[in-house]
């Protein structure tokens, strides 16, 4: 986002915005940017291993019931 003390700001006002257009354009960046990062996503999840439970180790689980 810029800034006003930015020199390339241009202040829009309120009557010269098509909020339908906005929503479109953020929209469509967005999309564009989950379909770029999802090999990224996919990659790191082939990275992360379950956490596994050591038996016979002497340390009590963490009961999960916490009322």
């Amino acid at each position: 986002m810029k800034s006003i003390l930015d020199p390339s700001f241009r202040y829009t006002s309120s009557a010269q915005t098509d909020l339908k257009k906005t929503f479109a354009r953020i929209r469509g960046a967005q999309g564009a940017g989950d379909r770029a990062g999802s090999e990224t996503n996919a990659e790191a999840a082939s990275n992360v291993l379950p956490i596994q439970k050591y038996v016979g180790s002497g340390i009590e689980p963490v009961s999960q019931d916490r009322h």
